[in-house]
């Protein structure tokens, strides 16, 4: 239509502020704050349901390589204002939890994998009727390669997997020490273990690529992407409006705001009031394995592990954008003596300094020497380590809701959140449809306007 070209040709004209856009009432219906794995799910949910949909939010900066003469990224990545969780290739997704409310998240999440890649890059029809392939198409987002929680027998955290599989009739096999290692003879756990595996609709997605499905589809439904900083949101007094402004220093005016912004959701002026969400310093080490080493690795399903003195997430082999294979573990030690926790994160600067920094160099060993013990015999052509950031809240839960009319967040993954953002995505849409909508919403037997209500301090 006239109008949808207005709004697009106004809001992607980016050398001038966008003060016309006001004055001729041209506006957004949602403008979702953060092209992260929840932002851009919220817009495509809001776009496919014909509302005028802007996603704002910056490109991934590119991480600088691991080989030499790469000042250029360097430079970028250390001037960096922002840096999303979805810079990765290999997060684990899985329907079971021992959070039933998490566990809903994923499941939901998971059914809907095969539309988001139909929304995205399903050949379209043209007018001459003929079928156009989407030339962007960079591969699924989503690995079916099973799923396995391994712990102590008889521990709670087999129990619940098992109990929740059962009550959501999710499809699963107990497997005792025996039956371990001779399913997955490449793997190697403590003596004394068990494990329960999710042979299907389980193992890992491409946080990266689920982003780029997830914004390619907002954009085929007809959603505006501007690819900037959001730092002020501010409320039209009077006209149930909000005005977006971008750290180039242009404005985006929109009925609703979703602030989705993660990390860095507190971290500039998008909130009346500052949520209750503490960053957490997360860590991963990385083997780039030889060729022959990861078809040696072929078969092994994503891992969880868990025992009184540790915990850890492990990736079978994934190749990355760089071309290098890589067997990815996160985790840490459990010290219950000491009851401190060095992770959190204290401001924004701290914030960024951790994502530049590629993480702790005394972590990394103890974490190398982690993912030798589980895959034993493997010898790396190199090892990385990699630093990101994930949001704890007070109740344990992701954080959706309305914080002030017209004005809703949806954030607050708890490490958590990958598997699970479609359907956070979603919620965060819902929230803002209208309040009787929103009242209907049920989530793990509970109103979810009540379980995922927004916590939030006042700014010092």
């Amino acid at each position: 239509s006239v109008f949808s070209q207005i709004v697009t040709t106004c809001c992607l004209s980016m050398t001038s502020k966008l003060e016309p856009c006001l004055d001729e009432g041209v506006y957004f219906d949602l403008a979702v704050i953060g092209r992260g794995m929840i932002g851009s799910a919220a817009a495509r949910h809001a776009a496919k349901s014909g509302w005028r949909t802007v996603l704002v939010g910056p490109s991934e900066v590119s991480k600088p390589s691991i080989t030499e003469g790469d000042g250029g990224s360097k430079a970028e990545w250390n001037v960096a204002t922002v840096f999303g969780a979805h810079y990765d290739e290999g997060r684990i997704t899985r329907k079971t939890d021992s959070s039933p409310v998490w566990a809903e998240l994923a499941s939901r999440s998971i059914d809907r994998y095969a539309e988001i890649e139909r929304d995205a890059y399903a050949p379209r029809r043209g007018v001459d009727g003929e079928e156009t392939k989407d030339e962007e198409y960079p591969g699924p987002f989503y690995v079916e390669c099973g799923h396995l929680a391994v712990g102590m027998k008889e521990r709670s955290v087999i129990r619940n997997r098992i109990t929740n599989a059962q009550s959501m009739d999710v499809e699963y096999e107990q497997l005792d020490a025996v039956e371990l290692k001779s399913r997955f003879p490449m793997l190697n756990f403590p003596s004394g273990c068990e494990g329960v595996l999710e042979p299907r609709n389980a193992g890992y997605i491409s946080a990266r690529r689920l982003v780029a499905a997830q914004t390619r589809a907002s954009e085929r439904f007809g959603a505006t992407i501007i690819k900037e900083v959001a730092v002020h949101v501010e409320e039209l007094a009077g006209k149930n409006r909000y005005i977006i402004e971008t750290e180039d220093g242009n404005k985006i005016m929109a009925r609703r705001v979703l602030v989705a912004a993660g990390a860095f959701c507190n971290a500039k002026s998008l909130l009346p009031d500052e949520l209750d969400l503490t960053p957490i310093k997360t860590q991963t080490v990385h083997f780039i394995l030889r060729e022959e080493d990861a078809l040696a690795l072929e078969g092994m399903p994503s891992v969880i592990f868990k025992n009184d003195s540790m915990w850890a997430y492990i990736l079978p082999p994934i190749r990355y954008p760089d071309g290098t294979i890589r067997l990815k573990l996160g985790g840490q030690a459990i010290n219950e003596e000491d009851g401190k926790d060095d992770r959190t994160l204290e401001s924004h600067e701290e914030l960024l300094q951790w994502y530049r920094s590629g993480g702790d160099t005394s972590a990394l060993d103890q974490m190398e020497a982690m993912l030798r013990s589980f895959v034993p015999g493997i010898e790396p052509v190199m090892v990385l380590s990699d630093s990101c950031a994930t949001l704890a809240t007070p109740s344990g839960n992701a954080f959706v809701g309305v914080v002030a009319p017209g004005l809703a967040v949806a954030t607050g993954g708890n490490g958590y959140a990958a598997k699970s953002s479609d359907e956070i995505g979603r919620l965060g849409f819902a929230c803002l449809r209208g309040r009787s909508s929103w009242k209907n919403e049920v989530l793990a037997g509970y109103h979810a306007a009540d379980l995922l209500s927004p916590q939030y301090r006042k700014r010092k």
